[in-house]
């Protein structure tokens, strides 16, 4: 799994680099609140018990309003904010000419199927780089759960529904997937390599595979 979350930094597609954009907003904003209230309290144990304060009450007052009121509410809106947004510009649709592909999650293993293609994968994806893949994800047995970090987020794998998860690949590359959902025994061992390519080259695996 840290190989995973290592490839979610590292995104290679447009949705994985939303998913990342919203990472680091909220990476800088628990980071910034920690150091706040880190001084906060590194200068309240510094203090010496008879320090004169007359007007205690007004900055304990001021402080709990601050740091207790207004500034989670500040956080809370901009995370709700940015994650909106991020949830309205991920793609939940394609065009017709979108790539279709059926992945059927087993114990423990994929399965990986191309309707129009007329080509049935184990543990192995293809996609064509620059165009919009539509994944329709389901299962055989128990819950799965499909994930390349670094071209988008998770999507369950459900026995009796299926769900669609779209994704796009801008680079060249080889990627890889393993079950985000704990599936039994084996499930370390359930993984996918996910192969990026230039439209001709996919088109030539294609062939090849016919």
């Amino acid at each position: 799994m840290m190989v995973l979350a290592v490839g979610l930094l590292e995104p290679r597609g447009p949705v994985a680099e939303t998913i990342a954009d919203l990472w680091w907003l909220l990476l800088g904003l628990g980071t910034a609140v920690f150091v706040v209230f880190a001084v906060l309290l590194a200068r309240g144990l510094s203090r010496t018990p008879g320090e004169a304060e007359p007007d205690v009450r007004k900055r304990v007052g001021r402080w709990l309003v601050g740091g207790g009121v207004l500034m989670p509410a500040i956080v809370l809106v901009i995370v709700f904010a940015a994650t909106v947004w991020a949830m309205r510009v991920m793609p939940t649709t394609a065009s017709r000419d979108a790539l279709v592909v059926e992945i059927v999650g087993h114990q423990w293993w994929f399965e990986v199927h191309y309707p129009d293609e007329a080509v049935t994968t184990t543990n192995e994806l293809h996609l064509p780089v620059g165009r919009r893949v539509v994944l329709r994800l389901t299962s055989a047995d128990v819950i799965h759960s499909f994930w390349v970090p670094e071209l988008g987020g998770k999507m369950d794998m459900l026995p009796d529904d299926t769900n669609a998860l779209v994704l796009q690949a801008d680079e060249p590359g080889e990627y890889y997937s393993r079950c985000a959902e704990f599936c039994g025994l084996h499930h370390a061992d359930m993984k996918m390599l996910v192969i990026a390519e230039p439209p001709d080259r996919f088109a030539a695996w294609v062939a090849a595979q016919r």
